[in-house]
């Protein structure tokens, strides 16, 4: 459904809440330093997520 480095960004978004419970400044940086490129992701999962069939 969707592109591999999408599912990656999901991946270690939800990863990430392990660690942090909540979308901190503190979270935020984690995902930035395990995917320096996560906002493109991010940005194409908001735009197409609609598209993907589940």
């Amino acid at each position: 459904m969707a592109h591999t480095s999408i599912i990656d960004y999901v991946v270690v978004h939800e990863m990430c809440h392990l660690k942090h419970k909540n979308h901190s400044k503190e979270y935020w940086d984690s995902i930035k330093t395990i995917m320096p490129d996560y906002e493109q992701r991010k940005e194409w999962l908001r735009v197409n997520g609609k598209i993907l069939d589940l």
